[in-house]
């Protein structure tokens, strides 16, 4: 059975600002096979990596990420819970993960998901796939909680592998899913999920995954992806 791929969720964030840029070179630095981050739109039409609608957990700062310009969330401080020390971390735009990306010394995959609901609604994936076609070289996936996004994603783009993200599976995957994404509890409900979607022809990527023996049942159930805090620690815990 192959090894599951390790994915690093929004970075190497057990000790380190979560989409910060310092969270994403430590993950390529401890050899996570893919980075994982969450997009939403600024009032001034950028992709950002940002998880919450607001960044009021996140940063310095107040209110919602699509009231704000890019420059003025360029401005405030994402160090969030962490210790402040030494430069502030500053909120990642998706173009410089990109170019992160391209720059690294070896080949890192991307996760990539879109964030709902949104006023901005389909802007979003278009805005996702104008970014990608400018880095052709990057082996990017595409992932959404929201099943319209799914779909509309595939209506974009024919080849790139989509995700249906979930915490409860309810119904059949939506049109254009190729991954299923269960959270990792899931599986403690469902432990024939893995095996089942592989006989359907789904791959299947687990989150979020931040404990060792979780990791090593998980990749004995068959996963092809594990996402998690601490990759570190997963790859440890698989031997590698």
């Amino acid at each position: 059975m192959p090894e599951p791929i390790v994915v690093a969720h929004r970075g190497a964030n057990i000790d380190l600002p979560e989409q910060s840029l310092a969270a994403y070179r430590r993950a390529i630095d401890v050899g996570a096979d893919a980075l994982e981050c969450d997009v939403r739109l600024t009032k001034d039409g950028h992709l950002v990596c940002h998880h919450d609608r607001t960044i009021d957990r996140t940063s310095d700062g107040t209110g919602a990420i699509s009231d704000r310009t890019l420059a003025e969330l360029l401005e405030l401080d994402f160090t969030g819970k962490h210790a402040r020390s030494g430069d502030p971390h500053r909120i990642v735009p998706f173009t410089t993960l990109l170019e992160l990306i391209d720059d690294a010394p070896r080949k890192i995959r991307l996760l990539v998901e879109t964030k709902h609901p949104t006023r901005y609604g389909s802007r979003v994936e278009h805005a996702v796939h104008t970014a990608l076609a400018e880095h052709p070289g990057i082996d990017a996936v595409v992932m959404s909680f929201a099943r319209a996004a799914v779909t509309r994603y595939r209506g974009l783009d024919a080849g790139v592998p989509l995700v249906w993200l979930f915490e409860y599976p309810l119904g059949a995957p939506p049109i254009g899913t190729d991954i299923l994404g269960p959270r990792v509890d899931v599986l403690r409900a469902k432990p024939r999920l893995i095996e089942r979607a592989h006989a359907a022809g789904h791959q299947v990527f687990v989150w979020t995954v931040n404990e060792s023996e979780q990791a090593k049942a998980v990749a004995d159930m068959g996963a092809d992806a594990i996402i998690t805090d601490d990759p570190e620690m997963v790859l440890t815990a698989l031997g590698r």
